[in-house]
């Protein structure tokens, strides 16, 4: 039928449908079209501003005979749509200089300029804001300097999206630009050495905003802090105010450390973590009224006696086994039983009243002294609150109150926490003594005075601040795999069959991960920069309900997705750490119920896969030591692998990271 009708339309349509086409292409051929012709010589003029030591752009050149969005033959680094150049990408090049956006002004479909993870410096040009079409503009992680133009919002009317992140943008921000810019739906200024106020009125449209990790100062409007999550903000230790707050304002440090404090969020913790520079002179008021009301107190603990239900131990022995070796690896059924330090009282340790020390080597303190030191607050983490206290006999020490620990009675407390007090590695920090109350419990050690890895990497924006270079980053995922390695040694169980305290034996579920609770915060530096780990071994501890939002074991995918948890949990942990360590990324894993860092797990596997690791190493050590960072973030990558039993074991990890250390020696 299709034959037929074909041979009965008339000689002038086979004119007109096929020889017309066929001649107007005859005609064009050699010739370029005028768009493409105007979108070559953009591209020509924009190639004269920067450097390409790559060579990578090598086809953007006059001789070329094909134009930038020819269907058979595009130039690397376009984006095109019908024909047109609708976007420039030109991520991972290391290209520097500047970049004359001016060249590409006039190219009128041109919607997204990607300029990531590049070498470009100097301030940001005037010309910048004579893209006015434009709808996107990446340039993190450069080196651009400088105060942001007001021209940027004021004439890109059209924008919506703009990465300014990993630069060094100075000055404050343009306030009233921002407000005026009618379409912006993500603004992405953090890790940046931006000043002054957080603007009080952003545009309606926005939706992502992060300022994080500058130098801001001053309240955080109520109407912006209401909008956005309190990692947006963190990082700014002159900045007071978050999500929830009822008035945004900078509150002077009081005399004395309020009766009760609300309980902190995963994001506040992430925050409080990077802010710690506030410091709070307060008075613990707790022991007070402990004191005051110690006939209760004695009550309290008589009935705790009485009423505690008896719970497995996964961890220590009876204090009859205290002698036991400390080097022997338990086998499945057994429980594990630590010397303990000092040791006057039943259960070890002196008995101080109502605190307990562990340690032998300090001079001697009780809730007395600790009611009477100079305190400032370190920080909320999901354990607790921690405090530094500065005793009157030249002693200082963290404090940190406990909630949640209720899982098992005082007895079962105190003889796990004595046995936590006699783990002695140079890379974990024991406690050196306790309080036990049903409400709440404290656990006092050593003060470091460096403060957390978190906090160096990413909270201290001070002009004197400890910058961690490649070497001092080394030491630390060393320090850090080899205490790790130690405490698996000590608290960890075989799987198979445990053994309750009353001798009966069960079916056990998987063992729990021997320290459970890894992260940069809670990896602390001491004054020779040498890591401690602490915040290790609470899961017997903690109860059972509120495990899952206090322990970062839980944040592995088979924690996320199972709610199991087990010694390779503790490894996917330290993979985060390393790629932390490498990148110099705050790690979105570590917020629970916010937006914000970088996922860099996902990240760093896709890098891994696709063969661009060495882009992801921090500016910072990549010219001291790239190639070692990104054997160290390859290791971080196999840590943490999705699926548990593809990761390495703890001591198939720190075997790797002695090695890369070794080396790097």
């Amino acid at each position: 039928m299709v034959t037929l009708l074909a041979f009965r339309l008339p000689p002038l349509f086979f004119f007109f449908l096929v020889l017309l086409p066929l001649i107007a292409a005859a005609a064009d051929d050699g010739n370029m079209p005028q768009e493409g012709a105007e979108a070559m010589a953009a591209l020509l003029n924009l190639k004269k501003s920067f450097a390409d030591p790559t060579g990578r752009l090598e086809a953007w050149s006059a001789a070329s005979p094909f134009a930038p969005c020819d269907a058979a033959s595009p130039w690397p680094g376009v984006q095109c749509y019908k024909g047109s150049l609708v976007g420039i990408r030109l991520t991972h090049m290391n290209l520097s200089g500047t970049f004359d956006f001016g060249a590409v002004a006039k190219l009128p479909r041109l919607h997204s300029v990607n300029l990531k993870h590049n070498a470009f410096s100097g301030p940001l040009p005037p010309s910048l804001g004579t893209l006015r079409g434009l709808r996107a503009l990446y340039l993190s992680s450069n080196n651009f300097s400088g105060p942001i133009p007001a021209a940027v919002f004021a004439n890109m009317r059209w924008l919506k999206k703009l990465y300014l992140d990993n630069n060094r943008i100075t000055g404050p921000l343009p306030a009233d630009a921002i407000a005026s810019a009618p379409r912006l739906i993500e603004l992405h200024l953090d890790h940046n050495q931006i000043d002054g106020p957080v603007p009080s009125k952003l545009p309606d449209s926005l939706k992502r905003f992060n300022v994080s990790h500058n130098r801001l100062s001053g309240s955080i409007p109520p109407s912006v802090a209401v909008r956005y999550d309190a990692s947006s903000f963190a990082g700014n230790p002159g900045l007071c105010g978050s999500q929830g707050s009822d008035a945004a304002v900078c509150v002077a440090a009081g005399p004395a450390l309020p009766p009760a404090m609300p309980s902190p969020t995963e994001a506040d913790y992430a925050a409080t973590e990077e802010e710690t520079s506030v410091f709070v002179v307060v008075g613990i008021i707790l022991l007070v009224i402990l004191l005051v009301s110690g006939a209760m107190v004695l009550m309290l603990r008589q009935d705790e006696r009485n009423s505690a239900a008896p719970a497995w131990d996964y961890y220590a022995g009876t204090a009859a086994g205290a002698g036991a070796s400390k080097s022997a690896a338990p086998r499945a059924g057994e429980m594990v039983a630590v010397d303990v330090a000092g040791g006057s009282s039943s259960h070890g340790g002196r008995r101080m009243g109502e605190f307990v020390l562990l340690n032998d080597h300090i001079p001697a303190f009780g809730l007395p002294d600790l009611m009477k030191a100079s305190a400032e607050v370190l920080g909320n983490g999901t354990l607790g609150s921690a405090y530094k206290a500065a005793m009157r006999n030249g002693v200082t020490v963290a404090v940190k109150r406990l909630r949640d620990m209720n899982r098992v009675g005082r007895e079962e407390f105190e003889q796990h926490v004595q046995m936590l007090g006699g783990l002695h590695h140079p890379n974990v920090l024991p406690p050196v003594g306790y309080h036990y109350r049903k409400e709440e419990k404290l656990i006092v050690s050593e003060y470091m005075p460096r403060g957390s890895l978190l906090y160096i990497l990413h909270g201290d924006q001070s002009p004197n601040r400890l910058i961690l270079d490649w070497q001092g980053r080394l030491r630390v995922a060393v320090g850090v795999v080899r205490g790790l390695a130690f405490l698996h040694e000590r608290l960890g169980i075989p799987a198979g069959r445990l053994v309750s305290m009353d001798g009966a034996d069960f079916d056990a579920p998987p063992p729990p991960p021997p320290h459970g609770n890894l992260k940069s915060g809670n990896i602390l530096l001491d004054a020779d920069m040498e890591p401690r780990l602490v915040d290790y071994g609470f899961f017997p501890l903690v109860n059972a309900a509120q495990a899952p939002q206090a322990m970062f074991a839980f944040r592995s995918p088979e924690g996320t997705t199972r709610g199991v948890v087990s010694a390779r949990s503790d490894v996917y942990c330290l993979g985060v750490v390393l790629l932390e360590l490498v990148t110099g990324r705050f790690p979105s894993q570590y917020l629970l119920n916010a937006r914000g860092g970088t996922d860099v797990v996902n990240w760093a596997a896709t890098a891994v896969a696709e063969g661009g690791e060495r882009d992801l190493v921090d500016p910072a050590i990549a010219a001291a030591g790239r190639d070692a960072a990104v054997r160290l973030l390859r290791v971080g990558v196999r840590c943490a692998n999705p699926e548990p039993e593809r990761r390495p074991s703890v001591a198939e990890a720190a075997s790797m990271v002695e090695e890369i250390g070794a080396g790097a020696s």
